[in-house]
């Protein structure tokens, strides 16, 4: 796994999952409460819950326990937003399996219900995000104005303009 400016302390973590780097003993101590930490999270305990069966097989003082959590979060990645993730995909399936359940019985209307709420969870019904930001446009500019003539025949004395003669043979339309 190649770095890109400056790392964390987890860098070493990863590049061990993903490219099998070799980590020193104590390193793979904290590995294995990473792990710990990340299972208990993905069997449904609470963090609350977490820190509680650490501290009592770890003996570890709270900001720690706290770090591990954390730290094991950042590495193995946010289990309630997969778990949320996860339930929209089932319920989007579960709609569809119903609008075609109805479709299939005549009940035109709760089809189009049931449709309508799968594609809600898909986000179908929302508006586009702009890509443009509209603040860019109010940025002022500095614009001289002059009222000497002066000035203006300066200007277009500095201004060389080429222009290209057109023939009959050098037709553009």
């Amino acid at each position: 796994m190649k770095k890109l400016g400056k790392g964390d302390k987890l860098d070493k973590y990863r590049s061990h999952l993903v490219d099998g780097l070799d980590l020193k003993p104590d390193e793979l101590e904290m590995l294995a409460k990473y792990r710990k930490a990340h299972g208990l999270l993905c069997l449904g305990f609470g963090r609350n819950q977490v820190l509680a069966t650490l501290e009592k097989e770890y003996e570890l003082s709270q900001p720690q326990l706290y770090a591990i959590v954390r730290e094991s979060i950042a590495l193995y990645g946010s289990i309630e937003e997969v778990d949320k993730k996860g339930q929209r995909v089932v319920s989007h399936e579960n709609y569809k399996l119903l609008a075609n359940l109805a479709r299939k019985n005549g009940d035109i209307g709760a089809a189009i219900r049931a449709q309508e709420n799968a594609d809600k969870l898909l986000g179908l019904f929302e508006a586009e995000k702009t890509v443009i930001d509209p603040k860019a446009f109010l940025i002022p500019v500095a614009i001289s104005f002059s009222t000497d003539p002066a000035v203006l025949r300066a200007q277009e004395a500095t201004e060389d303009v080429e222009f290209e003669e057109m023939g009959e043979g050098n037709d553009a339309y």
